[in-house]
């Protein structure tokens, strides 16, 4: 039996640093405070709490806060863990670009772990919902109709949506991690 020696994958080498992971979390959580404060406003994202409309308008703000967010999570990166001119500030989308040309299915797999990731984040907000209820309906709206129909825990759902939007950060930075080291490793 003869050791032949066996060479690492690019999977392998994209794997994020523990270091690097950090400092973009850190970063994330700073540069994504506005999906946050979208997040914290139930009106806007409740229906239960605000209206049909009001809950659209939420929806089309979180769609976009997010779809932003992914596009400029590799900047985020870049500015948290910079690596020369291979991954730096204002050049890393054009690094994802080169990235989506040469290897678009490993691109895309990325994307898919991201989209996994952001659908564990909505999970870990309806499990937080469940065990710490919200809302409920309102008993006084039965002898008075002006009265409104649900009542609102606000701590119970802020803390569902901190929930929420710290597993986002997390998606986002293994998202921008995994391009960061994807794209060194296509210079290697």
């Amino acid at each position: 039996m003869t050791n032949t020696p066996t060479t690492p994958t690019a999977a392998s080498h994209a794997l994020p640093a523990p270091g690097v992971l950090a400092r973009t979390y850190a970063l994330a959580l700073v540069v994504y405070t506005p999906l946050l404060a979208l997040l914290l406003v139930p009106r806007l994202m409740r229906s239960r709490a605000g209206s049909e409309a009001m809950l659209a308008v939420g929806s089309v703000l979180l769609l976009t806060l997010v779809v932003g967010a992914v596009v400029i999570a590799p900047e985020v990166s870049a500015k948290a863990a910079p690596r020369g001119d291979l991954w730096s500030f204002g050049r890393a989308r054009a690094r994802v670009r080169t990235l989506i040309r040469t290897r678009r299915r490993t691109y895309f797999l990325c994307l898919g772990e991201f989209v996994v990731l952001y659908l564990a984040a909505q999970g870990a907000g309806g499990i937080l919902a469940w065990m710490m209820p919200y809302v409920w309906e309102n008993p006084a709206h039965e002898t008075d109709p002006t009265q409104s129909l649900w009542i609102l825990d606000y701590p119970n759902y802020a803390a569902q949506a901190i929930t929420i939007y710290l597993v986002t950060c997390s998606a986002l930075t293994w998202y921008a991690t995994r391009l960061r080291a994807l794209s060194l490793s296509l210079s290697e």
